[in-house]
């Protein structure tokens, strides 16, 4: 299945730029010029707000490309943050333009070339009902979603037809507890993320925006429970969030016989933390001949593997 991701560094490749992912962002360099753009399904107003914080001190272009719904009001805060919107319309268009592009042998214009010139391209204004999809709208009458499958049983089927040659193929909704973090460093900066704490294996992960959440899904799936609740899950995302801002502000100098570790001081609150939600991961679970593993169905990667001996297989 290709991806938003998978047609973004294309585009980036096209116009030749060197194209690597850090920390859930595509950065594109080449000799005159550098890009960092982030790719959304469904864009999140905490989206927005994370991506212009985390690549603030990055000296080049900046682009969100998302193939969701924004208001006005989002496209007027990137324009006057300097950042370059995508929307399905232009990803699509530039999708088109580079098929045709491999049969003329001949480069058009791209969105790339708005992205290098100076001005910011103004793009017209949606139906008013398009609004934005918050993650939790409100703790009371929306506390828990579902992130949105995008790996259905076929495409997991391919991914698991040689190593474990899966016959049996299992949706469970896996139970998260979502918090919303920034980091106040020193001079001004800051760091913004989300954690989720699985509330089945208390294992705490960061997540990146960009999933899109729903309230129902169509496909047969079993629905487990929550094994802790939402003041354990915070003080685990707690204890996860302190150790990378300490990781931030904090250097160690080693002077051979002992070492001293400094500390910067921000100004604000060093820590602040926002309770999403509980969020249901749907993972297929699949069993075969080779063995099992565990897909994350809204991403594609495989959580866990477990293959049997080529023995066992054998017989």
């Amino acid at each position: 299945m290709t991806t938003l991701k998978d047609h973004l560094i294309q585009i980036l490749s096209s116009r030749d730029f060197k194209v690597d992912e850090m920390e859930g962002y595509l950065y594109g360099r080449r000799e005159d010029i550098s890009v960092v753009v982030m790719a959304a399904s469904d864009l999140l107003l905490d989206d927005v707000h994370d991506f212009i914080t985390n690549v603030s001190d990055f000296p080049g272009r900046k682009v969100v490309a998302s193939l969701g719904r924004i208001d006005d009001s989002v496209q007027s805060f990137l324009q006057k943050n300097g950042v370059h919107y995508w929307g399905r319309e232009e990803i699509e268009h530039e999708i088109g333009s580079l098929q045709l592009e491999t049969v003329s042998e001949e480069k058009g214009k791209s969105l790339l070339d708005e992205v290098i010139s100076d001005d910011i391209p103004q793009k017209p204004s949606e139906p008013p009902d398009q609004a934005i999809p918050f993650i939790v709208e409100s703790a009371v009458e929306r506390s828990e979603r579902i992130v949105k499958p995008n790996f259905l049983l076929e495409e997991v089927k391919y991914i698991a037809r040689h190593e474990v040659q899966g016959h049996r193929f299992d949706l469970e909704l896996v139970p998260h507890y979502l918090f919303h973090y920034i980091l106040n460093l020193d001079k001004g900066k800051q760091r913004a993320g989300i954690v989720a704490v699985n509330a089945l294996t208390l294992q705490v992960d960061t997540w990146r925006w960009g999933f899109e959440l729903v309230d129902t899904i169509d496909i047969p799936h079993s629905k487990r429970e929550p094994k802790l609740d939402h003041d354990k899950a915070k003080e685990l995302a707690h204890d996860v969030i302190t150790k990378e801002y300490r990781a931030h502000v904090e250097t160690v100098k080693d002077f051979g016989h002992s070492e001293i570790i400094e500390r910067t001081k921000p100004t604000d609150d060093p820590i602040l933390i926002e309770p999403k939600g509980l969020v249901y991961l749907p993972v297929w679970c699949i069993e075969g001949k080779g063995g099992a593993m565990i897909v994350n169905s809204s991403s594609g990667k495989i959580i866990s593997e477990h293959l049997h001996s080529a023995e066992s297989r054998s017989g």
